[in-house]
């Protein structure tokens, strides 16, 4: 699509690298959320493969824990843009500013979570073969408890696939103390066990009220990479202890020892 929809566009979400997103209403009125490239931004042809990139994912995603690809288009002077489903709710990172929240919360969630990238993680195109789908940044800014108790996934854009190659492979990208290790070293290409990582970095903070890597630049690439593998019972005797061997498993060094996402989902359900 090249043209817009009739949309009448609102106040900021927020402004990333690569675009801004807004609330924006649709012609019958419902809420949206717009994502807009910066202008700057769409003169660079892999920056515009990059962000196109998200609108082809979403397009082939269909879980409830994920918005909805309404429109994907660019405007009369080339700027791509996205129309998505407006989640409302609260993101991880402020739930964990309010404290601690019950254990059966935090697990109800990450579970949600983990369903929501196996759904990713196991996307296929029209023929069938596996699009090797990575998030590659679940952190709490991006994972939003919703109003209904659910949750959602939100931000795609430096998801990587079969459909993109990673012309900047080395290139440390995501959320700092969500990376694995495998991404912080960049010795081995990274796939869904990497989600896995990000995922139970969450459900740690979420059970102790406290960050799990925290620090400067250098202090948590070295934490995560060399590190012992935490106990977020070593810090809280309240965590049980079947979900604590399920997080130190999802939090293993070397990504051949964590389970997958629908692995985790089913041993966090079970601890």
């Amino acid at each position: 699509m090249t043209q817009p929809p009739t949309m009448r566009v609102g106040a900021s979400l927020g402004v990333g690298a690569l675009a801004e997103t807004f609330l924006a209403q649709d012609a019958d009125g419902v809420t949206r959320v717009l994502k807009r490239m910066h202008r700057h931004c769409a003169y660079d042809p892999v920056l515009v493969a990059m962000f196109e990139h998200e609108g082809l994912l979403l397009g082939r995603f269909e879980h409830p824990a994920i918005p909805v690809l309404r429109e994907q288009f660019r405007d009369a002077s080339g700027v791509p843009h996205l129309t998505m489903d407006y989640v409302t709710g609260k993101p991880l990172d402020a739930v964990m500013a309010a404290g601690r929240v019950a254990p059966s919360a935090a697990v109800a969630w990450i579970a949600a979570l983990l369903d929501a990238l196996d759904h990713v993680h196991a996307r296929a195109d029209e023929a069938g073969r596996a699009l090797g789908v990575v998030h590659r940044d679940v952190a709490p800014g991006n994972v939003v408890t919703r109003d209904d108790g659910t949750v959602s996934l939100l931000d795609f854009g430096i998801a990587t696939s079969r459909w993109r190659e990673d012309a900047e492979r080395g290139v440390l990208k995501g959320t700092r103390g969500y990376m694995a290790p495998e991404v912080v070293t960049g010795e081995r290409i990274i796939d869904g066990r990497s989600d896995v990582f990000g995922a139970a970095v969450l459900l740690y903070e979420l059970l102790t009220a406290r960050r799990l890597y925290a620090g400067g630049a250098m202090e948590v690439m070295l934490a995560i990479a060399e590190g012992p593998v935490p106990s977020a019972r070593a810090v809280d005797s309240s965590v049980p202890a079947g979900i604590d061997v399920v997080l130190q498993r999802c939090l293993a060094k070397s990504p051949d020892e964590r389970p997958t996402a629908r692995e985790a989902r089913a041993l966090l359900l079970a601890g």
